[in-house]
């Protein structure tokens, strides 16, 4: 197969790439780029075909494939040279619609090898995935596969998700970062650091380094959203476990005071640990307790329902709700809570 695209494009000047396109779109009837889709993806980044253990072999007798990825951005501008081979893989998979499917799965084993490069191969890979990131053509999916141990343990994951996040912030903000990350699940950022170095200190040191304070700010953020939502998750699960005892119904009034009483020392340690305010923790209390409610299929029985659950936990928001703010805000939420 890799002889056979060589021979294709022997007579195609490097720089044409209009011609270049025309000839393997016509070639697509004759060669069977569904068979070989993973060789014919190898070619276009690395130049070369991947053997066991990540080793790029380059053809003996043409060397590298000259509209790879390795050699349209070995230039001066990389990431010019990655946004022309981005181009021509858009335009290549256009009418071979399966191809951009096993394009993504051809990225995710090629970036399992990233220790078998060389520092400026994996630099011109992250540009080129950043570029096809940033058009939509390619999700973040494919970034686990750095995820490895012997990948992260050495710092050689880090450098690459830095670089191509570089590239993708380029041209989008930190929330359609955000999205996309959230949309292919790739997990924390952190993940991608050595296992010695997935705190926020070090999170934080490595992209102010980098000149990325927006990186730190996100992470900030979904560490924070993360933490709300497990003391919602916390205080929901106490009010269900609770539900489930076998007691009698002249031992509810302390099962329900008791566990009132674990909520808020619940609230309390989550307080100090987060460095919350009252006013912003009584309103995740209340989520959880009402997340705690086994609703009804029938809308009408939603007000009883919620007013049985106010009764029975009251106290635990009259506990954080010592001071007029916190109040307020409990109301206002009460509210929004009720509208949506």
């Amino acid at each position: 197969f890799r002889d056979s695209i060589f021979q294709l494009i022997e007579n195609v000047d490097p720089t044409d790439d209009s011609k270049f396109t025309s000839v393997l779109d016509t070639a697509g009837n004759t060669l069977d780029y569904r068979r070989y889709g993973d060789s014919f993806f190898e070619l276009f980044v690395t130049g070369g075909l991947i053997a066991p253990g990540g080793i790029i072999n380059y053809d003996e007798e043409y060397g590298k494939f000259p509209f790879s990825l390795f050699v349209l951005a070995s230039g001066d501008d990389p990431l010019a040279g990655a946004k022309r081979w981005g181009g021509l893989i858009v335009k290549l998979t256009r009418r071979y619609k399966y191809l951009e499917r096993m394009f993504a799965e051809s990225t995710e084993h090629i970036l399992k090898h990233i220790h078998r490069y060389t520092e400026d191969e994996n630099k011109m890979l992250a540009i080129g995935v950043g570029v096809l990131v940033t058009d939509a053509f390619l999700t973040l999916e494919p970034l686990k596969a750095l995820q490895e141990d012997h990948l992260t343990k050495d710092g050689l994951a880090l450098r690459f998700l830095t670089d191509m996040l570089r590239v993708f912030l380029m041209n989008n903000d930190i929330n359609q970062l955000h999205k996309s990350l959230v949309r292919a699940k790739v997990g924390r950022l952190t993940e991608f650091f050595p296992p010695n170095k997935r705190d926020e200190d070090c999170f934080a040191r490595h992209f102010e380094a980098e000149d990325m304070p927006v990186l730190i700010e996100l992470h900030t953020a979904t560490l924070t959203l993360a933490r709300r939502n497990e003391f919602v998750d916390e205080v929901s699960s106490i009010l269900r476990d609770a539900k489930e005892e076998d007691i009698d119904d002249d031992e509810e009034a302390e099962q329900i005071q008791a566990t009132n009483l674990k909520v808020a020392r619940a609230a309390k340690a989550a307080m100090r640990a987060n460095k919350w305010e009252q006013h912003d923790t009584v309103s995740l209390a209340w989520d959880g307790i009402m997340n705690a409610v086994n609703w009804s299929y029938k809308s009408e029985q939603f007000e009883a329902q919620a007013l049985v659950q106010i009764k029975r936990h009251s106290p635990v928001l009259e506990m954080l709700t010592t001071e007029p703010k916190s109040e307020i805000s409990l109301l206002k939420h009460v509210q929004l809570y009720a509208y949506n």
